[in-house]
């Protein structure tokens, strides 16, 4: 379970551009935190830990867009919000 989640400044700034992320993506992204928050197993996030990394995940926004966060005890710090095709 995650009881905060941190998200950065220039993440904020993304979300907020109009150019830079489309009003769906942005509702479906804050919709994702929210079952972040209730529950990292939801099959609709598709949560994963990425290989190679410690405490690293990523889930699905929609199947183009991915959120890459750190996960540290009850607390996620958001990293990313990627294209699937730039994630890796």
């Amino acid at each position: 379970m995650i009881n905060k989640i941190h998200i950065p400044d220039h993440l904020i700034k993304k979300l907020k551009n109009k150019k830079k992320l489309s009003a769906p993506i942005k509702e479906k992204f804050y919709w994702c935190l929210d079952i972040l928050t209730n529950n990292t197993q939801h099959p609709s996030l598709r949560n994963k830990s990425i290989k190679g990394t410690m405490n690293t995940w990523e889930f699905s926004i929609n199947k183009n867009y991915r959120c890459i966060y750190r996960k540290e005890k009850e607390e996620a710090y958001i990293l990313a919000i990627v294209k699937q095709e730039d994630a890796f």
